[in-house]
């Protein structure tokens, strides 16, 4: 069996459907839930309609399966790979697919194993539902080539980063940071412009100040700009908070960003980045960050 997938919920549902559609790939699912009250019937029901083979035990998984894919949940991600990686031989891949911590994936990589038994850190970098086989899907470790090569042909959207376990998961952890710190600036502004009432001409002079720039584009304006600039803007965002506060506005986000402008304002960035810092490229500028932030722990 070629592929086995630990945990036979909504993703790996999604992901069988298509992979059977495209291919007549052997695919079979162990799933602990699978004989019990509601959820068991889901599952089997999920499994006869994806054409998916329901083994009775971890045991049965090991024994059969080429490529094994973990797709329950974080909590869960190292239980269950202390359980199957150690029965495990040579030429099979073990792949955790859960949006578990980086920590965690390197912890899952150190099991002790046979000799030819590969890990592979997978992160699914977007919506399975819908997408399913298009999902963007990051790989490390020592099975991601393998990984990637047996089922990019099946049609999976799947990227070596070439890289240690961990890596990919990180990747996903830090776009969170990103994608999820935006719309709660975005809440804190927009609810303020609207009891001002000027909530649409908000979103529109960000419009003007954003549209039209790729992510490399604003990382070159943002970065050493934000450095150089940080004791004014501090000064700004105290500001800020005055008037979110005035207006019974939790400013939360306001308050990090100016501690942070706080922190980086007692160092004088424009001599640090020299005479033309503000146009530096941010790959340097982060470079420089990063190796600061090492000394100062060392």
């Amino acid at each position: 069996m070629k592929l086995v997938f630990i945990g036979f919920g909504e993703a790996a549902f999604n992901f069988s459907m298509e992979l059977r559609s495209v291919s007549k790939l052997e695919i079979g699912a162990f799933d602990s839930s699978a004989g019990a009250g509601d959820a068991g019937v889901a599952i089997r029901e999920r499994a006869k309609k994806a054409n998916v083979t329901l083994l009775d035990s971890l045991d049965e998984v090991c024994q059969k399966a080429r490529f094994i894919v973990c797709l329950t949940n974080a909590g869960s991600a190292l239980t269950i790979a202390e359980k199957i990686i150690p029965r495990l031989h040579e030429g099979q891949i073990y792949t955790d697919m859960n949006s578990a911590a980086p920590a965690i994936k390197k912890q899952i990589d150190l099991i002790p194993r046979r000799p030819g038994v590969l890990f592979c850190d997978a992160a699914v970098m977007g919506t399975v539902p819908g997408n399913a086989l298009s999902v963007p899907i990051l790989l490390a470790g020592k099975g991601a080539q393998s990984f990637r090569n047996a089922f990019i042909s099946e049609g999976m959207n799947l990227t070596d980063i070439e890289a240690e376990a961990g890596a990919a998961s990180a990747i996903k952890m830090l776009k969170s940071i990103v994608m999820k710190g935006i719309p709660q600036l975005f809440l804190e502004a927009f609810i303020a412009a609207e009891q001002y009432g000027s909530l649409d001409t908000l979103v529109s002079s960000l419009s003007d100040s954003l549209d039209g720039k790729n992510v490399e584009q604003l990382a070159r304006t943002f970065t050493a700009r934000t450095l150089i600039h940080a004791k004014r803007r501090c000064a700004e965002m105290t500001d800020v908070i005055s008037t979110l506060d005035a207006l019974s506005v939790d400013a939360s986000m306001s308050t990090a960003t100016r501690n942070r402008l706080e922190t980086l304002s007692q160092t004088d960035w424009a001599s640090v980045l020299g005479p033309n810092g503000a146009d530096m490229d941010y790959r340097s500028a982060i470079t420089l960050l990063s190796n600061i932030a090492r000394n100062n722990h060392e």
